[in-house]
């Protein structure tokens, strides 16, 4: 059957959504105030429509088939679409303020636009973005939504892994000689690399093959977000994470000149209250989600 807006099953779709969820027919059915039997009929006759099995129901057990992992996926982030535009439409459910808190780093190098554009978007919100030093413990009960570098106390709030950098080299191609091309990790040492106070090449250089550290010409600079504004500048080699300069390298700004990576001693978290979220925070970590996901940005 070939579907479109006229036609499209969403009373099926929303069931198969929460049995998808929860994997479990009966509590599917609880979340949605109808019987068994009723959401059962409705997730096999979209089934029958798709002419094909969304879910494996061998063994007494109730698992998504390949076929529906691709339709939960795709059926969860239309409903969220749905739910976002609907909240929308009633400016006075999220008029408040909402203050968000980051590492400079990260605000500077991928966060502040995710902020600014969720800011546009939702112009009833009076956004707060604000800093906080990297392994920061105590983070401030004001802060509605914290991106954490090194895991903060939770306390009462709750904690959620977001993703580890990994870092590899990278440098504005105009920086590079003519008719040079980066082979191996010996060849990088023909430019100045770029470096702040924790000064990662020794342990990228070791991992990536060299057994001991090279001699290297380097600019050391205070801070990480110096470092990124200076290999956009053209003046070395630096090694940052494919979240910090996503834009630049989609763009051509940069290059990659290596395929070692090496990850970051901790992990970026993001901090939240506990109990339900506001519907601004709620909008925020859903927005952030999403464009860390079209950035490619996985744990």
């Amino acid at each position: 059957m070939k579907f479109n807006r006229r036609n499209l099953p969403l009373n099926a779709m929303r069931a198969f959504e929460a049995a998808a969820r929860h994997c479990h027919m009966r509590r599917a059915a609880e979340e949605l105030g109808v019987t068994h039997g009723a959401l059962s009929r409705q997730v096999k006759q979209l089934e029958e429509l798709l002419g094909t099995a969304l879910f494996d129901r061998s063994h007494n057990r109730l698992a998504l088939t390949h076929a529906g992992q691709r339709l939960q996926h795709s059926v969860e982030q239309a409903l969220d679409l749905l739910t976002t535009g609907a909240l929308y439409l009633d400016p006075d459910s999220i008029h408040g303020d909402l203050t968000i808190a980051a590492t400079p780093s990260v605000s500077s190098a991928w966060l502040l636009p995710i902020v600014g554009d969720f800011a546009q978007q939702y112009p009833e919100i009076n956004v707060q973005l604000i800093n906080i030093a990297p392994r920061t413990k105590q983070i401030d009960s004001q802060i509605d939504v914290a991106v954490c570098f090194g895991p903060p106390d939770p306390g009462k709030r709750r904690i959620e892994p977001l993703f580890r950098e990994h870092y590899f080299p990278v440098c504005n191609p105009k920086l590079l000689k003519p008719g040079h091309r980066i082979r191996g990790p010996q060849d990088l040492l023909q430019y100045p690399l770029l470096c702040d106070r924790h000064n990662n090449w020794p342990r990228w250089f070791k991992g990536a093959g060299m057994e001991e550290t090279p001699t290297y010409r380097q600019l050391t600079l205070e801070e990480s977000f110096l470092v990124l504004a200076a290999v956009k500048a053209g003046y070395g080699i630096a090694l940052v994470d494919r979240i910090e300069m996503h834009k630049e390298l989609h763009n051509g700004q940069l290059v990659a000149l290596h395929e070692a990576t090496l990850p970051a001693g901790e992990e970026y978290f993001l901090l939240t209250d506990a109990g339900p979220l506001s519907l601004r925070a709620q909008l925020f970590v859903e927005y952030l989600h999403a464009q860390l996901e079209r950035m490619g940005v996985t744990r």
